[in-house]
């Protein structure tokens, strides 16, 4: 994979990292819940940045795990979430502090873990201005496929006079011509071949056989790029 795919990818982690590292800065100075009376400004460094660092990166894969389910399965997500988050600054805290280990002091930090990540949940839900499946259905290619099945498009695939249209949550088959499905995905993904067009976010990783492109797809599809659209690939920065 050539190295401006790769750099696509770093673009995407710069925001949790500039989060965890301005906590992180924050937490060192302040020396919240303690900290300050106890740790010097390296000691707190280090033990916020552990905890900060663990919190931001759960999180981050809790959110994109949880877009692919519904309300039962994003509250599993972020039960584990908290399970996880809790876990590690138990971990920490016994090792850095004798007085805080124990089963007493992990079910404490559950339940604090689990009130704080529900409570923000809430505010992001409450302040959105629309659920994500609604924002799905307002969309007019969306509205084609069966309810059971939308969601964010992995790729779309001509056969014949149908195409088999891939989301994060199935597959299904509609009657449609693949350049009037561009027309109205347009700035959502590419076409990269004469009877495949791709999402953007969904490809895994990129890789060459027999001198021809090979696109690995999140559904584990291998989609080919033809060189007729090779360049608007590498525009896009996929390899």
């Amino acid at each position: 994979m050539r190295m401006h795919f790769t750099l696509r990818e770093l673009t995407k982690l710069r925001v949790p990292f500039l989060i965890w590292l301005a906590l992180t800065a924050v937490a060192a100075v302040a020396g919240p819940f303690g900290t300050l009376d106890v740790m010097g400004v390296a000691g707190r460094a280090l033990y916020w940045g552990a905890i900060i660092g663990g919190s931001v990166w759960i999180g981050v894969g809790a959110s994109k795990l949880s877009q692919r389910y519904s309300l039962v399965g994003r509250v599993m997500v972020w039960s584990g979430f908290s399970l996880l988050l809790s876990i590690l600054v138990h971990g920490i805290n016994a090792l850095v502090f004798n007085d805080m280990s124990g089963w007493g002091n992990w079910l404490y930090l559950f339940a604090i873990v689990g009130v704080v990540t529900a409570a923000v949940q809430l505010v992001i839900w409450s302040i959105s201005p629309e659920p994500a499946e609604e924002v799905v259905e307002k969309d007019t290619f969306g509205l084609r496929l069966p309810i059971d099945v939308r969601g964010p498009l992995v790729r779309i695939e001509a056969q014949d006079h149908y195409l088999n249209v891939v989301t994060s949550r199935g597959n299904a088959l509609i009657l449609m011509r693949l350049g009037d499905a561009m027309e109205e995905l347009s700035g959502k993904g590419i076409q990269v071949h004469r009877s495949h067009w791709i999402a953007l976010d969904a490809v895994a990783k990129h890789r060459r056989e027999k001198g021809r492109d090979i696109l690995m797809m999140q559904d584990g599809a291998e989609v080919p790029v033809s060189r007729s659209f090779k360049a608007a690939a590498q525009d896009a920065g996929l390899f």
